[in-house]
């Protein structure tokens, strides 16, 4: 009997523990959605709230990828110019240039974008581009053979279905 009262007592000191939060929490949640009707509206909809969640999430995740990913490429550059002044701090120091070449520009022609002088490269070239020209020709006239006799067949097929019909 005496377990049973404690056990009433234990359980009403709960619920009342519980309304009292419960309610404290409620009115402060009412006051502020009554303050905030866009998201009062929200509260009241939740599909469309659900695809607006859903959406905002899809923009954040985004917005933090781009920031991580420009972070990334500002810390890779940083560490580049770093492991390069040594380098650069020594060419500064010594005058350290890397020489251009010297090109005569009579008789000169670029293949292959390095420049040759060459007579017996340049033949070779030659040779190639008269190979390739005589190709070009060939593949030429292989394709207004085949066009010609297309042009003759289609008036003939015309005639076969005229007297067919």
């Amino acid at each position: 009997m005496l377990f049973d009262r404690v056990t009433q007592q234990a359980g009403s000191i709960d619920d009342r523990i519980v309304d009292g939060i419960g309610n404290s929490v409620y009115s402060r949640l009412d006051v502020w959605l009554t303050q905030h009707p866009a998201i009062a509206w929200l509260v009241n909809h939740p599909l469309i709230s659900l695809v607006a969640s859903t959406i905002a999430i899809i923009l954040i995740v985004r917005l933090i990828l781009t920031i991580y990913r420009a972070i990334a490429s500002t810390i890779d550059r940083v560490w580049l110019a770093i492991l390069r002044s040594p380098v650069r701090l020594l060419k500064f120091l010594f005058g350290w240039q890397p020489k251009p070449k010297a090109m005569d520009s009579n008789n000169t022609t670029i293949t292959n974008y390095e420049v040759t002088q060459d007579s017996v490269q340049l033949q070779e070239i030659m040779t190639r581009l008269d190979l390739i020209q005589q190709q070009q020709q060939q593949i030429m006239q292989d394709l207004a053979e085949l066009k010609q006799p297309l042009a003759i067949e289609l008036p003939q097929m015309k005639k076969i279905e005229s007297k067919k019909n």
